[in-house]
């Protein structure tokens, strides 16, 4: 079967002043919203700055003018990277870079070198909207597992990421035992130490990770509470991690200590302290002791039963972390 569409080279120049006149059309109704990130924009913008290659981008022939005789292209694949060019050429304020120069302050020459690197441009002609969606979803479909994991890693260096980052690496989570390295490997201690960072941050239970993501876009080029947030979780893991608790202990259930941390961290948010040792000690030996001992009872006969039950049912549901919280909570403000 021929191979649809036909690969030239187009000029960045070119490119942008189609996009400024208005006849390269960025969005059509068929593509994705914008989902890139300021660090997605500047990895991009300097890999063309150190001359390397990306990957082609899609074009089809849109509507013609015939009055005007002007016609229209469509983006069919290669939005957000032609969308990020406008944005470094035009110097947009929107556009938060790090590392690398804004355009404007780039040298003549590296300016003229930037606006000749060839884009490679394949132009697919003029086809019916179902074709070109088709088209579409299957260039994204092909490229979807490695975007996912594109994704996840380039989302990982924001400002909120990178301060679940740095709780990691004091090794205090690890040494707790609550993640096997093959769930370390998959970044299963990192999720979960976002998920308490999100909860803290949102002063409430939510289901699963529902509000994750939206943190680690809202603070993915400054965080506000890093100094809090690093010192606050460090401090309460340093002092569990000092607890003599048995082993077996269920503060050690990855659900049982999500609730501990948070809760704690809230105490200290509320008293400007942390509990002391020994009686956070014997306030979770003495609250293990009742939540086993009313374990075979029905989540709705007692609170202890129902902290028991939400420790293996219903983990990620609001109603489960409420239960654990509230019963903690309390405890705690009996210290």
């Amino acid at each position: 079967m021929p191979t649809i569409g036909t690969a030239t080279n187009k000029k960045i120049i070119e490119l942008f002043n189609l996009m400024k006149e208005g006849t390269l059309i960025l969005q059509p109704s068929f593509q994705r919203k914008l989902v890139w990130n300021n660090k997605h924009k500047e990895g991009f913008i300097e890999t063309i700055l150190q001359g390397y290659p990306f990957p082609e981008v899609y074009f089809a022939d849109g509507k013609i003018d015939l009055k005007t005789q002007k016609s229209q292209t469509l983006v069919v694949d290669g939005q957000q990277r032609l969308h990020t060019l406008h944005q470094y050429i035009s110097n947009d304020p929107e556009l938060v870079l790090r590392n690398i120069p804004r355009f404007v302050e780039l040298d003549e020459g590296t300016q003229t070198n930037f606006f000749d690197y060839n884009v490679v441009v394949r132009d697919l002609g003029r086809l019916s909207l179902e074709d070109i969606k088709v088209i579409f979803n299957r260039i994204n479909s092909v490229q979807y597992a490695l975007n996912a994991i594109e994704i996840n890693n380039a989302l990982y260096e924001g400002e909120f990421i990178k301060t679940a980052k740095e709780i990691i690496g004091t090794n205090l989570l690890a040494d707790l035992e609550v993640f096997g390295d093959s769930e370390s490997s998959r970044m299963k201690d990192l999720e979960f130490i976002t998920l308490i960072m999100a909860t803290i941050e949102t002063g409430g239970y939510f289901t699963s990770d529902n509000e994750v993501e939206s943190f680690i876009k809202k603070y993915d080029d400054e965080y506000p509470n890093k100094a809090f947030m690093l010192e606050s979780l460090t401090s309460v893991m340093s002092l569990i991690k000092s607890l003599e608790l048995p082993s077996d202990t269920i503060w050690y259930r990855r659900s049982s200590l999500f609730s501990l941390l948070v809760e704690t961290v809230n105490f200290k948010k509320r008293t400007e302290r942390l509990p002391s040792k020994q009686d956070l000690e014997a306030m979770l030996l003495r609250l293990e002791t009742e939540i086993i001992e009313n374990k075979g009872k029905s989540k709705n006969e007692n609170k202890y039963a129902k902290f028991y039950n939400y420790i293996f049912q219903g983990t990620a549901g609001r109603v489960g972390r409420i239960a654990r919280g509230e019963l903690l909570e309390e405890n705690l403000d009996n210290l």
